[in-house]
């Protein structure tokens, strides 16, 4: 009778956001938390990074409309409810420019200027992103990496915490389908190539 050897992985946990993880970054980042709603304690594992250069990362914001805005109106239906969204910053309306967020909700984002392209409204389905200024169109944050784990931004008394360190990945394969937040084409051509998006 010969001797057998068989392997098991009785850890192996299956990822629904993450369906490879080729590489993250040694020692993980910090993720910066000062643009976070009040209502915010958590930021989701599949959040796109951005690093700005000075050893901090930014989470990208992005939102998708959910109805159509009737011309000349200034509010949309969006999603996700947990939406990181802030009044004051400004945000890209598909198919016009950027512009000014004045009042933000679960369900809802209210603009300074109406919602007028060549179609009438803003389309729904598109997908909406931060900007720098009114008057660009330009993402204001490219995509780097992609937080691994989920992180708490606030404590039991609700108070936000310091930056945060994080693991992030740089390679592999994600469900597009379970991350928490939407991505743009440029956000995925940012990353083209070294995430696959499934």
């Amino acid at each position: 009778m010969s001797l057998q050897v068989k392997k098991t992985d009785e850890g192996a946990v299956y990822d629904p956001v993450f369906l490879k993880i080729l590489e993250d970054i040694p020692g993980g980042v910090t993720v910066k938390t000062d643009r976070f709603p009040t209502a915010t304690k958590e930021i989701k594992k599949g959040a796109l990074l951005n690093d700005n250069g000075d050893g901090l990362y930014n989470i990208i914001k992005t939102v998708r409309v959910t109805a159509n805005g009737v011309s000349g109106a200034t509010v949309l239906a969006i999603e996700p409810a947990d939406h990181l969204f802030l009044v004051d910053e400004f945000i890209y309306l598909w198919g016009i420019t950027a512009s000014t967020i004045t009042r933000v909700s679960a369900t809802a984002i209210a603009f300074g200027q109406t919602l007028l392209n060549t179609a009438g409204s803003v389309a729904s389905g598109a997908i909406l992103y931060e900007t720098a200024t009114i008057a660009t169109a330009t993402a204001l944050y490219a995509a780097n990496c992609i937080l691994r784990d989920t992180i708490e931004v606030r404590d039991d008394e609700g108070n936000l915490l310091d930056n945060l360190f994080a693991g992030a990945v740089v390679r592999g394969t994600v469900d597009e389908s379970e991350l928490p937040y939407f991505v743009t084409s440029q956000h995925k051509t940012d990353l083209t190539d070294r995430i696959r998006f499934a």
